[in-house]
């Protein structure tokens, strides 16, 4: 009884393409790309010629972790007014490090917002989505080594590459669910990799 996927894609937009092909999803979901359902950027670049702005705290890729953000190092620079709303992070924003461990993301889920810097991408729903769903389809691909980096000794997913990776977009419902079932698993597993500890 679930909504179909399809309806939620022409929420977003109405000029989505629509595909019958079930043969990879289950019935009622849709196959599409990330940013065609989340708005997608990255922060500002450290320049030292860059002195103007208030002074913010910013992250940078050594700050996000799977899962999880590490603040014992927080570096601090200069925003420009016009810089604000698009390296601003705001609770719920899915973060992506463009560069190092490529593809690793963690979910904002804290009251305060925070900058970031030009190696991670900003993901934001651009409807209501269920965004830990989404942490887990990346997490998903990369365990599978299906998010790649390009470049030349060092690698990165750049804006382009994010943009059109290949993603299921279930009915919201189902979302939740998955995401519900997932916690539960990894739950047990963590209870029984402490069970053996003892």
């Amino acid at each position: 009884n679930d909504e179909p996927a399809s309806k939620l894609l022409k929420r977003i937009n109405p000029k989505a393409k629509i595909t019958s092909d079930n043969e990879h999803y289950p019935y009622g979901w849709q196959y599409t790309i990330l940013g065609e359902i989340f708005t997608h950027n990255t922060g500002k670049a450290l320049n030292s010629s860059n002195k103007e702005g208030i002074m913010k705290s910013y992250l940078t890729t050594s700050n996000v972790y799977w899962d999880k953000f590490d603040f014992t190092v927080l570096k601090q620079m200069p925003y420009k007014e016009n810089e604000l709303a698009k390296c601003t992070v705001t609770k719920g924003d899915l973060l992506v490090c463009e560069g190092g461990d490529i593809g690793r993301s963690a979910i904002w889920n804290y009251d305060y917002d925070i900058c970031i810097q030009n190696h991670i991408h900003k993901l934001r729903a651009k409807i209501d989505l269920c965004v830990a769903f989404y942490y887990y389809v990346l997490l998903y691909l990369k365990e599978n080594n299906l998010i790649g980096g390009k470049g030349i000794g060092l690698l990165g997913l750049s804006s382009n590459a994010l943009h059109k990776i290949n993603v299921p977009l279930p009915p919201l419902a189902e979302q939740h669910r998955i995401v519900q079932k997932i916690e539960e698993l990894f739950s047990i597993l963590d209870n029984i990799q402490e069970s053996l500890k003892v």
